[in-house]
């Protein structure tokens, strides 16, 4: 299999060096004229600084985009560049996260995609196979240290910063497509709907909102302070500032006006039907009183599409709508 791999990658480096050789034959010295969302000085080839410090070097726009996560599956089409290819996450593939994904829906049916299988498991046969100008993913990704320099025969490879803010990721992947026009629209509007959700939320921050998923027979933690904050919707006293996984005797002590549950929405609904049994399960204000929530395990990504829906979510919650 590893000898297969390797004949493959001389080919498709062989490739790429006739076709180089091709272009630089046929080149023009016209620059083609920007795309809606390009920047009217988007020049090629470019060099892109990633997360990771390296230095990336795209010779023409890329039209064939790669992703090892599906988190930057919103980015990709938010920016109007859907990937050719792309895993899935942690469990899963990409047509599912296509077809699943709350954020996604308003894009179903609009572009083909290769699918590469899990992001946990990453095949080089399959990127291979899927013939990309540029490969994405983010920087500490696990398993990537070990098929990096084999990636980089086949496609330049850009590491994003999973832990930047969305918009300094949104600009990080237009760079990478010379959308930076798009990619100030993207944020501008998603700004606008956070600003809007914020200030009807300000109205109700007497209520105490938990998000969590689900681990076992545990309850994981699954918004940050500096989530909370962006919202505008307040913490139970006890709830941790990072992700941490917490009994149900722990949750009780918070006792949360309203509960979220951020995961695949089976999961966290068979989850809770563990729980029914439980007096001190019963007992949660948020239970009596009927304010247990679902949301969509896209929400995750924490990208704008992401943070859009879930600005809008959380006011339908609050509001008990």
């Amino acid at each position: 299999m590893k000898r297969l791999i390797g004949l493959l990658l001389s080919a498709a480096l062989l490739t790429g060096m006739l076709a180089g050789c091709a272009s630089t034959a046929n080149s023009s010295s016209q620059e083609s004229a920007p795309q809606p969302g390009e920047s009217a000085v988007s020049q090629w080839p470019r060099t892109i600084t990633d997360a990771a410090g390296n230095e990336v070097v795209l010779n023409e726009k890329p039209e064939r985009i790669a992703i090892l996560h599906s988190t930057y599956l919103e980015y990709f089409f938010a920016l109007d560049t859907p990937p050719v290819a792309s895993t899935g996450s942690s469990t899963g593939n990409a047509m599912k996260a296509m077809e699943a994904w709350e954020t996604m829906k308003p894009y179903v049916g609009t572009a083909q995609m290769i699918d590469l299988g899990s992001a946990r498991d990453l095949n080089l046969e399959a990127i291979l196979e899927s013939n990309p100008d540029v490969i994405v993913t983010f920087k500490g990704h696990n398993g990537l240290d070990k098929i990096y320099a084999q990636l980089q025969q086949i496609a330049p490879v850009v590491l994003m910063d999973f832990s930047a803010s969305w918009q300094e990721q949104t600009r990080a992947c237009a760079e990478v497509v010379g959308k930076e026009q798009r990619a100030e629209e993207v944020i501008r509007q998603t700004e606008q709907v956070l600003a809007q959700a914020k200030e009807k939320l300000s109205k109700q921050t007497n209520q105490t909102v938990a998000i969590f998923r689900s681990q076992d027979k545990t309850f994981v933690s699954r918004a940050t302070k500096e989530h909370y904050d962006i919202f505008g919707i307040t913490q139970p006293e006890g709830y941790p500032e990072q992700f941490e996984s917490m009994s149900l005797e722990a949750v009780a002590k918070m006792n949360p006006d309203i509960i979220i549950f951020q995961d695949y929405i089976e999961t966290s609904q068979a989850f809770v039907k563990t729980q029914e049994a439980s007096t001190v399960w019963q007992s949660l204000d948020a239970v009596k009183n009927g304010r247990v929530s679902y949301f969509d395990d896209s929400l995750n990504t924490f990208g704008p599409l992401a943070t859009r829906l879930m600005a809008e979510k959380l006011v339908q919650v609050l509001e008990g709508q």
